[in-house]
């Protein structure tokens, strides 16, 4: 999801660095935040906010803002994943679940994935939960969940998708570098379409 925080930022007055030095953040790292390279976390969105005086919608968008609020509490999202260390993450439901976003409302099949590790970092980080709809079709420039199947169980691993057509799908991980699989060796591909913080 995009962000606006170069729009707000500049309607404050504030160059890049200013408003880093308000935050109290290394500016590099806004910078990756602003330009998308990086997860917006709320807490930051709403400091962001605060100093550019606006509201939290302008900062991500109200949009964005309303689509991961809670949509209703009678249907939670499951939250899937089992790391198992430098192969991947069992997809398999743990029996956690997170107030299902409504970005996510009306699809059954969606799931919440537990980030394990620093692989998609600064993209995501450990600890977030990643909201995945398995419905949306995955195109170049999509994060997405990856399912391979290993010994007889099905692993996820999360990558930017780079390339995709009927002979390969070229996936890309910030710290692991780039990996060439067939589509047909894939279990799934399944698009994340926001991120929250903890649970």
């Amino acid at each position: 999801m995009e962000n606006k925080i170069k729009q707000v930022r500049m309607s404050a007055g504030l160059s890049c660095a200013e408003l880093a030095r308000r935050l109290d953040m290394i500016p590099a790292t806004l910078g990756r935040i602003e330009r998308g390279e990086r997860g917006l976390r709320m807490e930051l969105a709403t400091r962001i906010a605060e100093v550019c005086n606006c509201s939290l919608g302008d900062v991500v968008g109200v949009l964005e803002t309303s689509l991961l609020e809670p949509d209703d509490p009678s249907n939670p999202l499951p939250i899937v994943g089992k790391a198992v260390l430098g192969i991947g993450v069992v997809l398999t439901k743990t029996g956690a679940t997170i107030p299902r976003p409504g970005i996510v409302a009306g699809v059954e099949d969606a799931y919440g994935f537990d980030m394990p590790d620093d692989t998609m970092s600064p993209r995501y980080e450990p600890g977030e939960v990643l909201i995945v709809d398995p419905t949306r079709k995955a195109k170049p420039g999509d994060y997405v969940i990856a399912g391979t199947l290993v010994d007889g169980q099905e692993l996820g691993v999360v990558y930017r998708l780079m390339r995709l057509d009927k002979n390969e799908a070229v996936l890309n991980q910030s710290t692991g570098g780039t990996t060439v699989a067939k589509p047909a060796d894939l279990t799934r591909l399944d698009v994340i379409v926001g991120s929250l913080i903890g649970r």
